[in-house]
């Protein structure tokens, strides 16, 4: 059985450690399930987890364990990093769970078993897993949902259904900006602030965008991605003056506007292209009154080169400048240097988007079975057209946890920066 462990000191280094047989795990407690991961994804968002594991409870999820070998067993310095996708129950004292049954939700990037301790949460099919180490994780980390797909002999269509869910989990970060943060009726659905349920005002004119411009920066990030699908498919009485897209992957992009066919001008400009003249134009051309910028996690610089082509700009710094942090970069950085990127992000006035806090509110507002019987459709249509809005894209499959094809090869990958602007990372652990 493998674990992968990383540095909670310096998130660049990592390890695969073999460990025996689960027979240490004992009995199983009441209302808990024993499963075994099967199917996750690795994206930049893994980093974030990691990065920030300490301040937002991620390392929580799955502690290293005593029994590890040193100095893997210390929970001061390694931890496990969890990531979305799908898990087998193994075991069971929960009559609804029996063995078998697929679980959505955040998992260990390990082969080993894992217990759960779980209520049935109020939507159907809905788990919260409730363990005492794990409360200080926000809510979306502790939902586990009942699929009904399968992974004894799956076709084809449904591996690369389950794949993508995987990699797309964060697709719900993009559908709640959209819906939420900047919804298209203000009459009936009330605007919610980017940080979510933490009482700070939005308001209508706070999520209008009919004079704005909206730029997304790393576009081609996945929850941008998920973003991009629902904006671009505004009514026209919701539609901004247009949206810019900055992104090393023009060419995918501007495939998947085609697809959508938006109200609006929607451009897509590599990061080359960002202060050439014709970038400059286009964005003159729209005379925004407010530029709203969406930051996925852009390229060192590349925010303060937007910033300042507006500030430089005669007409366009006359535009209100918004600016929300959704994603980070794709690279590992010090406490020192993530201490120094929240002191600019502060300088800067950046909102920080939380999907967790947002999903918060909507499930208050819509009751938990109204607010996912809603959603399911969403993801479904999304997932039924994922190569119209993400063309270019291609899912890259590893198998276990150890080497190069592994977790541990994964996550050489995302660390460094290696991951293309057109690739998707699943791994198989079954």
């Amino acid at each position: 059985m493998e674990v992968h462990v990383v540095s909670k000191l310096d998130n660049s280094q990592h390890k695969t450690i073999i460990l025996p047989d689960d027979a240490e795990l004992g009995k199983l407690g009441e209302s808990a399930i024993r499963v075994r991961t099967q199917l996750v994804g690795l994206t930049s968002n893994n980093l974030s987890y990691a990065r920030l594991g300490t301040a937002l409870r991620w390392w929580d999820a799955y502690p290293v364990q005593q029994s590890y070998p040193e100095p893997y067993n210390d929970t001061a310095s390694w931890g496990i990093v969890p990531a979305w996708g799908f898990a087998a129950v193994q075991e069971s004292t929960i009559p609804d769970l029996v063995t078998g049954t697929l679980l959505c939700g955040f998992w260990a990037t390990s082969n080993t078993a894992a217990d759960l301790k779980l209520k049935p949460g109020e939507a159907t099919g809905h788990w919260i897993e409730i363990s005492e180490h794990r409360t200080g994780l926000m809510p979306l980390y502790n939902r586990y949902v009942v699929t009904s797909e399968s992974l004894e002999s799956p076709t084809e269509d449904q591996l690369d259904r389950l794949a993508w869910s995987s990699v797309f989990r964060v697709w719900a970060a993009g559908y709640y900006l959209d819906e939420y943060v900047f919804p298209t009726d203000t009459a009936k659905q009330a605007p919610v602030h980017p940080s979510g349920g933490l009482g700070l005002p939005w308001t209508a004119e706070d999520a209008d965008l009919s004079s704005a411009v909206v730029v997304n920066l790393a576009a081609s990030t996945k929850t941008a991605r998920t973003f991009t699908y629902f904006f671009e498919r505004r009514a026209k009485e919701a539609a901004p003056l247009g949206l810019l897209q900055v992104t090393s992957a023009v060419e995918g992009l501007t495939r998947a506007t085609e697809f959508a066919k938006p109200v609006f001008p929607s451009n897509a400009v590599n990061y080359t292209q960002l202060e050439s003249q014709d970038t400059v134009t286009w964005l003159r051309e729209r005379a925004p009154s407010k530029i709203v910028i969406l930051d996925y996690g852009t390229r060192p610089g590349g925010l303060e080169r937007l910033l300042n082509l507006v500030e430089n700009d005669s007409i366009l710094q006359k535009s209100k400048t918004v600016i929300i942090s959704i994603g980070t970069q794709q690279m590992v950085l010090s406490s020192e240097e993530t201490l120094k990127a929240q002191e600019q992000a502060a300088a800067l006035g950046k909102i920080q988007y939380n999907t967790s806090s947002i999903e918060d509110v909507g499930i208050a507002t819509k009751g938990e079975n109204g607010f996912f019987e809603s959603l399911g459709p969403k993801w479904e249509r999304l997932l039924d057209q994922r190569h119209q809005w993400a063309p270019d894209l291609k899912m890259i499959w590893g198998d276990g946890v150890s080497g190069p094809e592994g977790i541990e090869g994964g996550w050489d990958r995302v660390a460094n920066g290696r991951v293309g602007a057109d690739e998707a990372r699943v791994y198989r652990l079954f």
